[in-house]
């Protein structure tokens, strides 16, 4: 294609939290519950949504306790994931790490370090400080893929330490209320296979500041530099030896307004829910709508 497509703007919403930089949704008892965090705050947001539109919001902080690290102004949260369990993850950019709890007594099960080290196809370029980890998914098996934003904007799949890389396909992502197999404790997890944007898939996404995945198990990638959306649609599963993206299956632009689009996650019928990192909890956050496919 040689432009990008346009999509619908449905409506603004008031996201909790400011500087809004991650997303997750997970279905509970039937329902579509939504999260957001921000990079400043230890706080999230939560609400659920429905046909009618999102509910009230409620903010939680998160533990102060002696097992968490030790907090600041500056989160440095990135990205957030949720199983269909009991537990929820959010990445630190620097130092690079995920923190995985359990949601219900908020007890800090695991530590994740990402690393890449010598002979990891990361090894030169994960040691920059402001270009690592922009968006997660937690994938079966205990691994995780991460979203590297730029210098190269790329998919990595990380695994624990000891185990190879798979690859990545449609059934790698979680069902809904499947349970992700989560580490214990202090642990690393390696960079083992790495799928670099490059070609038209670079032209039209300069960088990736988030992922997500739909209800058809689409992997969704947002772009703020592009100010644009790309569905993945993986029917051709991306090899565990690691390569290149070089085309998406279609590219959507964000409407005008759109200011800083940091997350993303999808709400259903062709619905996506854009966060914009913003120093408001005002209209910084946005419903796009993208066309019904052509029969």
């Amino acid at each position: 294609m040689s432009k990008l497509s346009s999509i619908t703007h449905v409506g603004w919403v008031d996201l909790p939290v400011a500087e809004a930089s991650a997303l997750a949704t997970k279905m509970v008892n039937g329902r579509r519950e939504v999260i957001v965090l921000g990079d400043r705050t230890w706080q999230i947001g939560v609400s659920s949504y429905t046909d009618a539109g999102f509910g009230e919001w409620r903010t939680i902080e998160m533990p102060t306790d002696a097992d968490w690290p030790v907090h600041n102004n500056d989160s440095q949260f990135e990205a957030i994931a949720v199983d269909g369990g009991n537990l929820a993850a959010v990445m630190r950019e620097d130092p690079p790490v995920v923190l995985v709890a359990e949601v219900g007594t908020r007890r800090l099960r695991a530590q994740i370090t990402l690393t890449a080290p010598k002979g990891s196809p990361l090894y030169d370029t994960w040691g920059d400080p402001t270009s690592r980890g922009e968006g997660m998914v937690m994938l079966r098996d205990g691994r995780l893929l991460v979203a590297k934003e730029k210098r190269p904007a790329a998919l990595i799949e990380f695994c624990p330490v000891g185990s190879s890389a798979q690859g990545l396909a449609r059934d790698d992502f979680l069902d809904d209320g499947e349970a992700w197999d989560a580490p214990e404790g202090d642990v690393d997890f390696v960079a083992a296979a790495v799928w670099r944007l490059k070609g038209s898939a670079k032209r039209k996404l300069r960088d990736i500041s988030d992922i997500a995945v739909g209800p058809d198990k689409t992997l969704w990638m947002l772009s703020d530099k592009s100010a644009a959306i790309a569905p993945l649609c993986l029917d051709k599963p991306l090899p565990a030896s690691g390569g290149t993206i070089r085309s998406v299956d279609q590219v959507w632009r964000l409407p005008d307004g759109t200011t800083k689009p940091e997350g993303l996650t999808a709400l259903g019928d062709r619905r996506i829910l854009i966060a914009m990192d913003t120093d408001t909890t005002e209209r910084n956050g946005m419903i796009v709508e993208f066309p019904a496919p052509r029969r």
